[in-house]
């Protein structure tokens, strides 16, 4: 027993060394790449050399605007509006195409489930897609939180519930999930809230894709702030796998201001778009995604470039 118990003192060490070395070996590999990257843009031509500083300067990934500005077809007998529409259209065209709404002459229930991290907004998403749906396009609409863990979010949504004449059921469970889908067939569009999660929480994220998977979800959207750093949305991507995501709503986009990064994240994703948000009003700011706003509201942050 004495030996079995030195060796469960000696597992959290040997796991806290083990996760040491982990970042250890990451942040070498990340050196790497930034001084191969630097390597690389320093063997390009001075117009693409400014091109890609350019881009690097608005917050797209290094990488990326190396990988972007090796593509152009540009030279130094082009004004400078010309170079940025160049790099404005490979930017447009490496960010991933854009997913209609459901149809609306559907005979079964559309059920839209949404994911994400804790205060990208999903909440106040949910009550935009109920404006869209019921308000502008007479679909009835369904509610159902499994975000228990918030006292607030459950009250914020039964509002929205009262506000659109419809009902709304609470499911933290798999057995809840079940009974919530029975009592809302009826409607055309059942919408799903879940619980904020931090990206790196492996076991309250497999929670809520484990009750998900019993709602079995037409849509599930992962809703990614555009406020967020770059290394926070690529987390919540990475992290929000296992719930089977298959579209992006970009939030807050009125709130960020160095929209490259987000766009980095998008052009690494292999998951089309469906909805940007930029405001909080719920019967506003809410439109179906478009890659060009996204890279024309980039160069608005900014001059266009100069030699």
């Amino acid at each position: 027993m004495k030996k079995s118990s030195q060796q469960q003192e000696h597992k959290p060490q040997k796991q806290t060394a083990a996760k040491r070395i982990e970042l250890g070996v990451a942040e070498i590999r990340n050196l790497v790449t930034e001084f191969l990257d630097q390597e690389t843009a320093g063997r390009l031509s001075p117009i693409l050399a400014k091109a890609q500083r350019t881009l690097v300067k608005k917050g797209i990934d290094s990488s990326l605007a190396t990988d972007i500005v090796q593509t152009l077809d540009i030279n130094s007998s082009m004004s400078n509006e010309e170079i940025q529409k160049n790099m404005m259209n490979e930017l447009i065209r490496r960010l991933p195409e854009v997913v209609p709404p459901s149809n609306r002459y559907s005979m079964e229930p559309t059920v839209i489930a949404l994911v994400g991290p804790t205060g990208v907004g999903k909440t106040t998403t949910i009550a935009k897609l109920a404006t869209k749906y019921w308000l502008q396009q007479g679909r009835s609409v369904a509610f159902i939180t499994a975000d228990t863990y918030r006292v607030a979010a459950v009250d914020q949504l039964g509002q929205y519930a009262k506000l659109f004449e419809s009902k709304m059921e609470v499911a933290g469970t798999v057995e809840q999930m079940e009974e919530a889908m029975e009592a809302s067939q009826s409607a055309d569009i059942i919408l799903i809230d879940t619980a904020g999660r931090s990206a790196i929480d492996g076991d309250r994220i497999q929670e809520t894709s484990n009750i998900l998977k019993v709602a079995n979800p037409t849509e599930t959207h992962l809703v990614l702030s555009a406020a967020s750093s770059r290394t926070a949305t690529k987390k919540a991507a990475d992290g929000f796998a296992s719930t089977g995501y298959d579209r992006v709503i970009v939030s807050k986009l009125d709130e960020t201001e160095m929209l490259g990064e987000m766009i980095s994240t998008l052009c690494a994703l292999n998951k089309p778009l469906s909805w940007f948000t930029d405001g909080q009003d719920i019967s506003m700011h809410f439109d179906l995604a478009r890659p060009s706003k996204l890279v024309e509201s980039l160069w608005a942050q900014d001059r266009p470039i100069t030699r």
